[in-house]
């Protein structure tokens, strides 16, 4: 029977899996990188296994030449004759490769093993083509740096896997109302290894707002734990001061300063150049970007999180002076974090410019994530923006909106009421609305 042209894709995977590989062969992964960082899903690390120099092994090589053949890319620029189901072929290959390998295997999770799981997690989204990671393979990542002990190396391969997957995934838990998959995974894979060197203002940055985001879901939890217990519910708020009250401490001022002067502040030429709402920040580098704006839009998020924990403090009348440590609420004032959230959402609207420049999909989803939380700040009224008029206000309230339509791709697009959900579900509100279903399915 003739084997239809769509069925190369299948028939060069089953190829690949019954020959004995070349270990020479490795450096395929370049063009899986190649093929990931043109179509704007490609990994930080860039799924180059082969310029981290792990150890070469027949048994890896299948996988990296399996995880190349899926050609998902190629699939969602519509290469000719090539269809969803030979790329979930490959899929099911690949799949058989790493799972052979896992019990095959009588050491610890190896970095090869690591980074074919993490080449795995951005399949369906490219083949679906709306960019979310399966959460089966993200999971994965976190349970294989689980299970290795804590004497075994922290390299850079693993920490650069971790920092790209960490703060989407984390977006992805609170939504779902789930601690991070890498909540319990070692620090050393987040932490600043870079202080004293050049560009270490941008590592710590980094570091602090990846780990607000890996612990974000979990405070979202138990606020929502105690909104829905109501007077019952102490234990979850004393919980959730207590962490609030750690995750405050997680900034660098110094640092986020020093860094923010080597940024150009342009101003576009056909508005005020004195208004800082219609100037934008030019970074030189993405990884500026990535380590000012990850950082404000982390920090803003706790901010307004811990404002509401005061406010369901104050509305359920709960009296903590003995049932409760006073150094817990001690910073639980929301005034006194007004200027800082205002603050925060200004820096990250004058990203908005730079955002339009963004090639990952992981990038433009985490724009959309901080256009929510940013939306939900200029519709409180607590918070006046004393520069803007309610004509400049709207303006600015459209182009978040359709920033967030542009980056999810929604069809039709989302209402300023899918956006209101979103804003109150990222300070512990119900998760509900359609942002919640284009994010995470």
């Amino acid at each position: 029977m003739h084997v239809p042209t769509c069925g190369k894709a299948y028939r060069e995977v089953a190829s690949v899996h019954e020959q004995t590989p070349n270990p020479g062969d490795l450096i395929i992964a370049q063009g899986f990188e190649e093929k990931q960082w043109r179509c704007g899903h490609c990994q930080r690390w860039g799924g180059d296994i082969a310029r981290y120099h792990v150890p070469q092994s027949s048994e890896r090589v299948l996988i990296i030449r399996a995880l190349d053949t899926l050609r998902p890319c190629a699939y969602s620029r519509g290469t000719p004759h090539l269809t969803s189901n030979d790329c979930y072929q490959a899929l099911a290959l690949a799949l058989r490769a790493v799972q052979t390998s896992i019990q095959q295997s009588q050491k610890e999770p190896d970095d090869m093993l690591l980074a074919s799981t993490a080449l795995l997690a951005p399949f369906e989204g490219v083949v679906r083509k709306n960019g979310v990671p399966t959460k089966l393979h993200v999971n994965g990542l976190a349970a294989l740096l689980l299970a290795r002990s804590s004497a075994y190396p922290v390299t850079q391969l693993a920490r650069d896997i971790v920092d790209f997957n960490a703060c989407e995934s984390s977006i992805m838990a609170c939504i779902l109302s789930r601690p991070s998959p890498f909540e319990s995974t070692s620090p050393a894979y987040i932490a600043n290894d870079n202080i004293g060197s050049a560009g270490s203002d941008q590592a710590q940055l980094k570091a602090l707002g990846t780990e607000l985001f890996i612990r974000l879901p979990r405070l979202l939890m138990l606020l929502r734990s105690f909104r829905l217990n109501g007077s019952s519910g102490r234990q979850p708020l004393a919980d959730a001061l207590h962490l609030s009250n750690s995750l405050l401490a997680l900034q660098d001022q110094q640092a986020e300063q020093r860094l923010l002067q080597q940024i150009e502040v342009q101003s576009s030429p056909s508005l005020k150049a004195d208004c800082p709402r219609h100037s934008h920040l030019h970074f030189a580098s993405v990884q500026d970007y990535e380590a000012l704006a990850y950082y404000w839009q982390s920090r803003l998020c706790l901010l307004r999180v811990r404002t509401r924990l005061q406010d369901n403090l104050s509305s359920r009348r709960i009296q903590t002076n003995h049932e409760m440590d006073p150094s817990l609420i001690s910073q639980s004032c929301p005034q006194s974090f007004q200027k800082e959230i205002s603050r925060l959402a200004m820096n990250l609207l004058m990203c908005s410019k730079y955002t339009e420049t963004l090639q990952l999909r992981k990038q433009i989803r985490l724009s959309a994530h901080a256009a929510v939380i940013v939306w939900g700040v200029m519709n409180e009224s607590t918070l006046p923006w004393v520069h803007e008029s309610e004509v400049e206000k709207s303006s600015v309230l459209a182009m978040l909106l359709r920033r967030v339509n542009m980056a999810l791709e929604a069809h039709p697009d989302l209402s300023a009421e899918d956006m209101n959900l979103a804003a109150d579900m990222f300070a512990g509100g119900e998760a509900q609305g359609r942002f919640v279903e284009l994010f995470v399915s």
